[in-house]
């Protein structure tokens, strides 16, 4: 999940705000099921679950696992194994150095712990993690049912092997309000609003469109960056090859875009994570968010819960993916037998995916829940008007290439972030000057990596 966000809906009452967000059609003799025999793993234990005892000790960036019910439905079925969960909140990277300093020790720390997208690849490529393609995990058996992207971000690049596994996918797509479609498109229909953007250059024409039809009043997109995530993920080369930097045409592409976006006037000039842009979602002149699966309960629901039945959601121009966490096993820890239980538990027991999915409104890492709940009206969501948002996801996730994605990203997206704002907002005089900044800022995060 979007790092830090979580800080902001952990202090709410989630059951609360589920209620408008969360898919329906939710059945008792799902969400209550406990048990974790080898029907619904992937593997059978060598001894029931009530057997394990012991403590495992979690660290995390966040309290996502109690908020979201992670850990009381892990403990209906292991209830001999407490989890102690430690937050270490990752401002100015507090999470990742700990993480760091600690495993670099080579003792003491956590069991088990977490890392977000942004960041998973930088614990992967090292052996922090235990290497779960090895007996006893034997964890290669159970990547059939997951969706290969979230894989791929969970393995080591060096050998392959893998080293995290998630419970969770997050493909992006549009967020877009119905009652400004209806007014200005003549239509909100989701199937309607898709076809006028299948590229980002038809995008931007409905842009213009809606701009044109409002007298100016109705804004595209809260800020131009909203689309970098897409631009991201329609890349066909990553930001580092064989040691050097590499800037995807697609980039450069979306460069002149956020510039046209703006110079047109068809966003609003809002940054994302501040109070306008979260106020903006229940105004009635800007469009629409690219937001990942974790944004309509997360960000829509939280920020906009008087919203529902008024948005709708439909596949960006390019299948693209945002946030995520990923789990796996501390080589330091002395409880690997029961931590394994925990992360198998999460990441492969059916019966806690259907029961997340529908409590909680999460897009969960299994094909097979996939299936059941794009297929049904279990995968309805109220606040999108019931359309069935798990049947976009399903199709959205299929179009995630998760081998572009290397361990120096977050830190050169976040580079690249900063001298494209510097470059719209006119404090880079042009193009040539923002690509040598750019550069810059990458030699000096990086000063071992090519950089023409």
């Amino acid at each position: 999940m979007k790092k830090n966000y979580l800080k902001k809906f952990a202090l709410l009452t989630l059951s609360t705000i589920m209620a408008t967000s969360m898919i329906t059609g939710c059945g008792s003799s799902t969400a209550t099921k406990t048990d974790s025999s080898s029907k619904t793993e992937a593997t059978g234990a060598a001894k029931a679950p009530v057997d394990y005892k012991g403590t495992i000790k979690v660290w995390s960036w966040n309290t996502e696992l109690k908020d979201l019910g992670i850990i009381a439905k892990f403990n209906k079925a292991y209830p001999n194994i407490k989890v102690q969960l430690v937050s270490i909140p990752n401002d100015n990277s507090a999470y990742t150095t700990k993480i760091s300093s600690t495993m670099s020790a080579g003792v003491g720390g956590p069991d088990v712990f977490l890392a977000e997208s942004a960041y998973v690849k930088k614990f992967t490529n090292t052996d922090y993690y235990e290497d779960l393609s090895k007996a006893p995990y034997s964890a290669e058996k159970l990547t059939s049912k997951m969706v290969p992207y979230t894989v791929d971000l969970g393995r080591n690049e060096a050998d392959k092997s893998i080293r995290a596994l998630t419970w969770q996918a997050t493909p992006g797509g549009f967020f877009y309000k119905r009652s400004i479609a209806k007014q200005y498109l003549g239509t909100d229909d989701p199937a309607a609003i898709e076809k006028m953007m299948t590229t980002t250059e038809d995008f931007i024409k409905l842009g213009q469109t809606l701009k044109t039809k409002s007298a100016g009043k109705v804004k595209l997109l809260a800020g131009y960056n909203e689309l970098v995530n897409v631009a991201i993920g329609s890349r066909t080369k990553g930001w580092v090859k064989d040691g050097k930097l590499v800037i995807d045409a697609k980039m450069m592409t979306y460069l002149d875009q956020a510039a046209q976006i703006r110079k047109e006037g068809l966003d609003a000039k809002f940054n994302q994570w501040t109070p306008a842009w979260t106020g903006s979602m229940s105004d009635k002149t800007t469009f629409g968010y690219m937001l990942p699966t974790w944004g309509l309960a997360f960000v829509l629901g939280v920020d906009a819960p008087k919203e529902t039945g008024n948005y709708g959601f439909v596949k960006a121009p390019t299948p693209y993916y945002w946030g995520g966490t990923w789990l796996g096993i501390s080589k330091n820890s002395t409880e690997k037998d029961n931590s394994w239980q925990f992360v198998k538990y999460l990441t492969t027991n059916t019966d806690f995916m259907e029961a997340q999915a529908k409590d909680k409104g999460d897009f969960m890492n299994n094909v097979d829940v996939q299936a059941k709940l794009s297929s049904s009206d279990a995968g309805n969501n109220a606040y999108l008007k019931g359309q069935n948002v798990y049947k976009v996801y399903t199709e959205l996730v299929k179009g995630v290439n998760g081998k572009l994605f290397t361990e120096y990203d977050d830190t050169i997206n976040t580079a690249w972030n900063k001298e494209v704002d510097l470059l719209i907002l006119g404090k880079t005089a042009s193009k040539d000057a923002f690509l040598k900044k750019f550069k810059a800022d990458v030699v000096n995060a990086y000063p071992d990596l090519k950089v023409d």
